[in-house]
């Protein structure tokens, strides 16, 4: 499963401390507009250092829209440092003290704010925990919620790519990274490395980590040593360079382009893009086997676009990059085709039926690609694999703001047949020679922008998430058969 993100607006939540859902703290002053009270005194960690007076304070939402409201009871928030700590909105300290505050939040609030009016700069506000009721002895021992866990525990590949921010990633060195003690994990660097090896020995998954575009060898050799000392010594990592470097629309697919016509790997531009990227994932590969010591618990990932087996064969066979990899990973979605703007007004005038009726028809001639790609991994002794993987109901080039199309494709989501499409398409993938299949994505709600969840929110019930049942039952029926 592909974890998705944390951020302040997730549906899903990951953490019984939701401050580490939080989003960076906002500048605020007295008659201007949101975020724009100037200049935000901030430690290196993103912690409140020093405010100005009149008026001037910092806040931070915590946690927004949940479908069911918020878990109802008292919360917990601890912190460090002298200052003050306040709650907007419907909440009630029924308990405060130095270092302490009891909140009570009810069901129906559908926001959470915290705020700081004062710090003292000698001693700032800081390490601030919201933790739900019920886990204020267990917090630090266990971050992660236990519906959350008990909802990705029968997964045995566990994809950060969304964890890690690694679509458009900043991040260029060690010291870059996010760090436990960073006052969000919901921040543009993603989630701290500790965290994901945690969250990997807690459900006893493999780990599936994207490299930072940018990270250059120091970067990636820390990274390695770091999981080397904490994973667990039963599991297995995937390696990969980070997303989609095929994809135009990403910033690290550019970069691959402007790096490979410096190199000059290609008179064509695409082309010295592609080759980029492989290159520098077979360098990225030899520092992990060096730091392991060799390749025996590594899952080298070579990843290109499904849909076009060119871009695999160029991805493989640069360099013979194929020599230094383990799978060849692809993406085969279904149903994207129904998004398309030419046609966005005839497919919205279809019925629920109709777009499964077709959806069905998608994964039929999918599966002629997916054989295609799993003979060209074959043929060169790579496993074919799924680094993404689900239903592409989305709208796109301006049909995403097509509000019919979006309550159409959001329906057949949850519609009772996409259970039995979700059969059909993995048992067409098993069929076509395709192996570990990594779905995207793990709970989230639903938008214009797509309806990625497995399941929509936290809380739910599975028995209103057919993708997510689909997926259950061909886990029942289909042991691992590679």
């Amino acid at each position: 499963i592909n974890i998705a993100g944390v951020t302040y607006w997730s549906s899903e939540i990951v953490f019984v401390d939701l401050f580490k859902h939080s989003q960076t703290f906002k500048s605020q002053a007295p008659g201007k507009a949101y975020g724009q009270g100037g200049p935000l005194d901030l430690t290196a960690d993103g912690w409140v250092r020093s405010l100005r007076g009149d008026g001037h304070f910092a806040d931070s939402i915590i946690l927004t829209r949940p479908k069911l409201g918020y878990p109802a009871g008292v919360y917990t928030c601890l912190y460090e440092g002298k200052g003050k700590i306040q709650f907007a909105y419907r909440t009630k300290a029924v308990e405060e003290s130095p270092g302490r505050i009891r909140v009570e939040v009810g069901s129906d609030l559908d926001l959470l704010t915290l705020k700081i009016p004062e710090t003292d700069p000698a001693d700032p506000v800081r390490n601030i925990r919201v933790i739900l009721p019920g886990f204020e002895d267990t917090y630090e021992s266990q971050p992660f919620h236990p519906e959350f866990l008990r909802r990705w525990e029968r997964f045995k590949v566990l994809r950060f790519m969304d964890l890690q921010r690694t679509n458009n990633s900043k991040v260029a060195q060690w010291s870059d990274r996010p760090t436990p003690q960073m006052q969000t994990q919901g921040d543009d660097a993603g989630v701290a490395l500790e965290y994901l090896i945690q969250l990997a020995n807690t459900l006893d998954a493999d780990p599936w980590f994207c490299m930072p575009h940018m990270a250059g060898d120091d970067y990636v050799r820390s990274f390695a040593e770091m999981v080397k000392a904490n994973l667990e010594p039963g599991l297995k990592i995937h390696i990969e360079y980070s997303n989609e470097c095929w994809n135009g629309i990403f910033d690290q697919a550019r970069y691959c382009r402007d790096q490979g016509k410096a190199l000059r790997l290609s008179d064509n531009d695409y082309q010295a893009q592609l080759r980029y990227y492989s290159k520098r994932t077979v360098e990225i590969f030899k520092i992990w086997e060096d730091v392991f010591a060799g390749k025996d618990r590594l899952v080298r990932v070579l990843a290109a676009q499904s849909a076009n087996p060119w871009t695999s064969e160029q991805v493989m066979d640069f360099e013979e990059a194929y020599r230094h990899a383990d799978v060849l990973a692809v993406a085969p979605y279904f149903g994207n085709a129904l998004g398309d703007p030419k046609t966005q007004n005839e497919i919205a005038q279809m019925t629920v039926d109709q777009i499964l009726d077709k959806c069905a028809r998608y994964i039929a001639e999918g599966n002629k690609t997916i054989a295609e790609q799993a003979r060209a991994a074959k043929e060169r002794g790579l496993r074919l694999v799924a680094y993404e993987a689900g239903q592409h109901l989305a709208g796109y080039g301006g049909a995403e703001n097509n509000k019919r199309l979006e309550d159409l494709f959001h329906a057949a989501n949850r519609h009772p047949r996409m259970k039995s499409l979700y059969l059909d398409y993995l048992a067409g993938w098993r069929q076509n020679g395709g192996t570990t299949a990594v779905i995207f994505s793990s709970l989230g709600g639903y938008s214009k922008w797509g309806s990625w969840g497995l399941m929509e929110y936290h809380g739910q019930s599975p028995a209103e998430a057919p993708k997510y049942r689909g997926v259950i039952e061909f886990l029942d029926q289909n042991p691992r058969w590679w």
